[in-house]
């Protein structure tokens, strides 16, 4: 069963083919997926506490722990977890779409097989 995004990516991985570093990739997948959750909801609010959010995380020295004590400030944990899940989904099928192209109908099946486990 799939229950992580580091899980169903390592198995679109394996099923592409992928030869290069496969936890290499995903690291910097989940942090790209961090960062739009981020800006999806930082865009969410009125400008001048896009602004007010935005100069709080600069300040940052200890980056993870300022970012969530930041959000938690302005959004819920439903919140937060939503738009984590909503960038997940649109990344992971935004790649899927960029290597289509290049995949066997094997590896075509097989993904559709995985996205049936969702």
């Amino acid at each position: 069963m799939i229950n992580t995004p580091h899980d169903l990516l390592l198995k679109i991985l394996t099923t592409i083919g992928y030869s290069n570093n496969k936890e290499e990739f995903i690291s910097e997948f989940i942090i790209n997926i961090n960062l739009q959750s981020l800006l999806d909801l930082i865009s969410t609010l009125p400008t001048n506490e896009q602004e007010e959010i935005k100069k709080n995380l600069a300040r940052s020295a200890n980056y993870v722990d300022k970012t969530t004590r930041t959000l938690n400030s302005y959004f819920s944990k439903i919140q937060i977890e939503n738009a984590l899940e909503a960038a997940s989904k649109n990344a992971i099928k935004k790649y899927i779409e960029c290597i289509n192209h290049a995949l066997s109908t094997h590896q075509r099946q097989q993904l559709a097989k995985i996205s049936q486990e969702l």
